[in-house]
């Protein structure tokens, strides 16, 4: 008896479930078939979705003879006999061959001569990639088809067809109430579809002259699913995709599971390990060289031990490779170098490298002047090895981890500017087509409280109030970050009877970074709107919005383009460069915010605020790429609270959540004051220590001297990532100094305390 699954393969392109982009209306392979116009072609696609199907279909409409064979149990003997047979047939030939890419060299070779000759028009099918698996002068002579994993209304009118088939023939009423467990079983597979509802059928009883299939009862007849994971075809390149892809993205519990699906699946740990192997140059790198050695050393302790063992060892190491730092510089490197070559063709090797075993070669001045690096202090001396007309061309660019940053420490002390080892953290942002960037976060006083929330623009109640800051911060490079920062902000209109106040500031920031010449300048101006609530003042409400430009620059001083290559070839003995400046870009950036205070008595306040910035979510789009800032949230909460005449406790906190950072800040001030009297102050001094999630402890010291105010903090870096002399370590002073201004009344106490962290 036939099975199911070959009693509904279809008849004609109509009644052809899927690939509409190849048999729909007008589309290539049905208007080859109109025409009876074949050609040969390889179709490769997933098990199930119509290929076998696809190639009898084909044959049987252009009333061609048709030879199937199996690349399983084939060989040449059995190719050559259809050759034979296809030269002595007056119709056309179509040899169809299942698993194609399952044919050795050999055997595929056996096939060019007829493919060649038009004797027979040849139809393969793999669910392999055939740009691996078929010759190059075989997949010369065809044309590659790929066929789409079969979608739900696929399945569904494949399930359609089943069933109303099947009543016809056994004379029940058949309903299928649920059918995801059908195709869950069927993974997109038409034939396991068929199988699977044929196999229920024959297992499951009719109640009452209706058979109902369930996602029980089809569970209960299917005890085991058919299984997707084939070493040999099917999705192993998927697998193994997924296994690679899960170490280059760190997850070490997603690489060991995709691990166990091949090695349940009989894969051979061998290969596993060599594609280990592989990863470990391409995707680490120098970021931790001792990932090459471990994954070798795998690969042997696996080939002598053998499995069921070496499953362990396969384990650990996937583990490890996961959980290291990653970098393809070297891989890059390679791949721009070779690009270079087949550019610049065979440029002339300098002749003071050039080797020089005969005495012509001597008197032609080869090895002249060469430099035994050896010879000189540390072990190096500037001198020139590349191609004079690509001098300064740069292929490896560490990336930004520990171990690629020492490297890039000793090649900048080395090469100087020569190959601009430049600051990676900030160039190499734009190094992708569009990413998204955080904010540095370089201030722990908010030079203008409003950038921390612009509702608190103008709060300190008939005070105009002035700020300088400058804070320099070490990140892994020669030269300091630098922020420097200014801004004023004041009250501009009050009225005591409706007892609210708006306030207006003007912030200019200034930032660079030495090594990489980045520059940021931004000019923002503030307005805020503040009420009061209550008889005493004791509530208050405030709304804010800021906006204005920021100009940012990065110099592309040490990109070279050669104008030649626009035209497809270069001339090494004319070369034409010119050298990009600067790459500037301007941005309207624009936020917003609202805060609550409330003051139960004199000097005692508690404010809750929150925040939003970058609401256009604008775009720096740099020559090498797109950078795009998410909206940043920042929630806080800070207190004034007084101990005892003296003493005050200003507890603050607060989180900045932009993309998919964030970072959390919470601590407190202890401050000592020294009164003339109960109504003025001379001079407060306090200190304070803050806490930044998982990354650094702030030391914090303040000085209130009448209306001047001074400020000085160092991030002591606690992260297991950067040490504090890198990343974050530097030493930051502010400066604020309060002018009272008689003319305008005060309505009642300050919502926010002085600093916020």
């Amino acid at each position: 008896m036939q099975p199911l699954a070959e009693i509904l393969r279809p008849k004609t392109l109509e009644s052809y479930i899927g690939q509409k982009h190849l048999v729909g209306e007008g589309e290539v392979l049905r208007i080859a078939v109109e025409n009876r116009q074949i050609h040969s072609m390889i179709l490769w696609g997933p098990p199930g979705v119509g290929k076998t199907t696809l190639a009898l279909l084909i044959s049987e409409l252009v009333d061609a003879e048709c030879y199937m064979l199996s690349a399983i149990s084939s060989g040449v003997k059995d190719i050559r006999s259809v050759i034979d047979k296809a030269e002595q047939s007056e119709k056309v030939s179509v040899l169809f061959i299942d698993e194609i890419h399952r044919f050795t060299k050999a055997q595929q070779d056996s096939l060019l001569g007829a493919v060649e000759r038009g004797v027979v028009t040849l139809i393969g099918a793999t669910t392999e990639n055939p740009s691996f698996e078929v010759i190059a002068p075989l997949l010369s002579r065809c044309q590659v088809y790929v066929l789409n994993s079969l979608d739900k209304s696929d399945l569904e009118q494949i399930k359609d067809t089943c069933i109303t088939y099947l009543q016809q023939e056994m004379g029940i009423t058949i309903e299928v109430e649920e059918s995801e467990a059908l195709y869950r079983i069927s993974g997109g597979d038409a034939r396991k579809l068929i199988n699977a509802i044929e196999l229920t059928v024959k297992y499951i009883k009719p109640e009452n002259g209706v058979l109902r299939i369930t996602n029980e009862n089809v569970t209960k007849c299917i005890q085991k699913n058919l299984a997707i994971y084939d070493k040999a075809g099917e999705n192993h390149y998927d697998i193994i995709s997924a296994f690679i892809k899960s170490i280059r993205g760190s997850d070490p519990n997603a690489a060991v599971y995709w691990m166990a699906r091949m090695i349940n699946a009989g894969e051979d740990p061998l290969f596993i390990a060599r594609r280990m192997i592989i990863l470990a140059s391409e995707d680490i790198g120098n970021a931790n060289p001792n990932a090459l050695l471990l994954a070798n050393s795998c690969f042997q302790a696996v080939h002598q031990i053998g499995m069921p063992e070496g499953r362990i060892i396969l384990s650990q190491t996937a583990i490890y490779l996961a959980s290291s730092p990653k970098s393809n510089a070297s891989y890059s490197a390679i791949d721009e170098a070779i690009e270079w070559v087949y550019k610049t063709g065979d440029l002339p090797v300098p002749l003071h490298i050039r080797n020089a075993p005969t005495s012509l070669m001597k008197e032609l001045n080869y090895g002249k002047d060469y430099q035994y690096a050896h010879s000189f202090e540390h072990n190096f001396v500037n001198q020139e090895f590349l191609p004079e007309s690509i001098s300064g061309k740069k292929f490896y660019e560490p990336q930004d981890n520990p171990r690629e940053n020492e490297l890039r420490k000793y090649l900048k002390n080395c090469w100087k500017d020569k190959y601009r080892y430049i600051l990676l953290f900030l160039i190499g942002l734009f190094s992708f087509g569009l990413i998204q960037a955080q904010d540095l976060h370089y201030s722990q006083y908010y030079t203008a409280h409003y950038l921390l929330n612009p509702a608190m623009t103008g709060v300190y109640d008939g005070t105009f109030r002035a700020n300088l800051n400058q804070k320099t911060q070490w990140l892994s490079v020669t030269k300091p970050f630098v922020s420097l920062s200014g801004s004023i902000d004041a009250p501009i209109y009050k009225n005591n009877k409706l007892k609210h106040l708006v306030g207006l500031g003007l912030n200019i920031n200034s930032d660079e970074a030495g090594d990489s010449e980045f520059r940021s300048l931004d000019i923002n101006l503030a307005a805020s709107f503040v009420k009061s609530i209550g008889y005493k003042n004791n509530h208050k409400i405030g709304i804010g919005v800021t906006g204005g430009y920021v100009q940012r620059s990065l110099n592309y001083a040490a990109l070279h383009f050669d104008e030649q290559f626009q035209f497809g070839f270069y001339d090494p003995t004319n070369p034409i460069t010119e050298l990009f400046g600067d790459s500037k870009i301007t941005y309207f950036d624009m936020g917003l915010g609202v805060f609550y205070s409330y003051s139960p008595k004199k000097n005692q306040i508690y404010s809750f605020g929150f925040s939003a910035y970058h609401l256009g979510r604008p775009n720096q789009s740099y020559r090498q790429g797109t950078v795009v800032l998410p909206i940043r949230f920042t929630p806080y909460f800070g207190a004034r609270i007084p101990l005892t005449g003296f003493l005050t406790l200003t507890p603050s906190a607060f989180a900045s959540l932009q993309g998919n950072f964030s970072e959390y800040t919470l601590g407190s001030n202890l401050e000592y004051s020294i009164k003339k009297n109960s109504y003025t102050t001379l001079v407060t001094f306090g200190a304070g220590l803050f806490y930044r999630w998982s990354d650094a402890l702030i030391i914090n010291v303040i000085m209130d001297i009448q209306n001047l105010r001074i400020g000085a903090s160092y991030d002591l870096n606690l992260s297991t990532f950067t040490p504090a002399t890198r990343v974050r370590g530097g030493f930051e002073i502010s400066i604020q100094y309060l002018y009272k201004k008689s003319s305008i009344g005060r309505t009642g106490r300050e919502p926010c305390p002085y600093e916020i962290m």
